[in-house]
């Protein structure tokens, strides 16, 4: 499947390697900028539960396949 959507820039993809960081148990929430949050979620890559970003599996994909093509 062909994404539609254009690529991420490298600070949306730094923010996603934020979120994926940050400990949903120990950690403070994750602070990103709102557009980022918003894209990110809309693509499908994390989730907002209880007031946290998490990563979901598609984000983690995401940042496997980001550190493939550096």
């Amino acid at each position: 499947m062909v994404s539609k959507t254009k690529p991420l820039s490298p600070e949306e993809f730094a923010s996603l390697l934020i979120v994926g960081n940050t400990s949903g148990v120990t950690s403070p929430p994750a602070v990103i900028p709102a557009e980022h949050s918003a894209r990110l979620i809309a693509m499908g890559y994390m989730v907002e539960l209880s007031g946290r970003l998490r990563m979901t599996t598609q984000g983690r994909l995401q940042i496997y396949a980001g550190q493939l093509t550096t």
